[in-house]
């Protein structure tokens, strides 16, 4: 077995116990730009692996419903090892009374479901044992939470910074067609100075060069906008180091087309500047009506 300092690569192959974490594991690699495949037919898994165009990037997550996993995996195994050496095995697992209180709340049974459920646990665990012992991790997932799963796996895969998994993107949106519902944060920009009530700007949005330098000769615009951009740079390390992988930062006036706009630029401009780059997409700047 792997040291716990020890750093993965992949490609991973996965497995153990089921309600031991497996899908927990892929899902968080996923998010690192790997390419999962779930429960593949064993007779499958040496073809995936030739025609993958980029293995140290495949995750192969394999359990006992796979017919033959328990006679024909540790064959396979070797054969993977031989010619992929830096291939990483990871069995998950946990104690009896986690797994049976996992399963009481899940909505999927034990895929041994012909009997009862500590049994079907037990019976499970002594016909993975073979396939535990060739594992170069063994992940025991009792004391952990999803979250600390996830962090485990992560720091194991060598991200040297959390935030190098977030998606940022800024949108700006008018009130009166409802905020983004999966934003996590919001700032209502309604009290700057609005443009719309310059007849020679109106018909303009918050790219517009004549209306960025009308908002920009308002001192409290460029207040509202550093003060803004401040918040969200403290915010971001936070939401990182949570591994939250997409941060969506909203901005709303009330029509969506000037004010939002301009702070929502800027902001994405700050990111830039910082070299994390954030996606910006103005949701109703063209649907505005004069």
């Amino acid at each position: 077995m792997a040291s716990p300092l020890t750093l993965f690569r992949g490609p991973f192959v996965i497995t153990g116990l089921s309600g031991g974490g497996k899908t927990v594991l892929s899902r968080s690699l996923e998010d690192l730009g790997y390419h999962c495949v779930d429960n593949i037919p064993l007779d499958l898994v040496e073809e995936l692996f030739r025609q993958s165009e980029d293995r140290k990037k495949l995750v192969v997550v394999l359990d006992v419903r796979a017919t033959g996993m328990i006679e024909r995996f540790p064959e396979i195994h070797a054969r993977l090892t031989r010619q992929y050496e830096t291939l990483s095995l990871i069995f998950v697992e946990a104690t009896e009374t986690v797994l049976e209180k996992r399963f009481s709340v899940a909505r999927r049974p034990h895929p041994l479901r012909d009997r009862a459920l500590d049994r079907a646990i037990s019976e499970e665990r002594t016909r993975l044992e073979p396939i535990r012992q060739l594992a170069d991790l063994v992940v025991d997932t009792t004391s952990l939470s999803p979250h600390d799963l996830r962090r485990h796996i992560v720091e194991l895969a060598g991200v040297d910074s959390p935030a190098e998994l977030m998606k940022i993107e800024v949108q700006s949106f008018s009130y009166l067609q409802g905020v983004p519902s999966t934003a996590s944060l919001v700032f209502d920009v309604r009290f700057l100075p609005n443009p719309y009530f310059e007849e020679s700007l109106r018909r303009l949005s918050g790219t517009d060069p004549a209306v960025a330098q009308w908002l920009s000769a308002h001192d409290e615009v460029l207040e509202a906008v550093g003060k803004i951009g401040a918040l969200v740079e403290y915010l971001v390390p936070a939401y990182a180091k949570e591994l939250k992988t997409h941060l969506l930062v909203a901005v709303g006036c009330t029509g969506g087309r000037h004010r939002s706009v301009f702070v929502a630029e800027q902001l994405a401009r700050l990111f830039e500047d910082r070299k994390q780059p954030a996606d910006v997409y103005h949701r109703d700047r063209d649907n505005w009506r004069y």
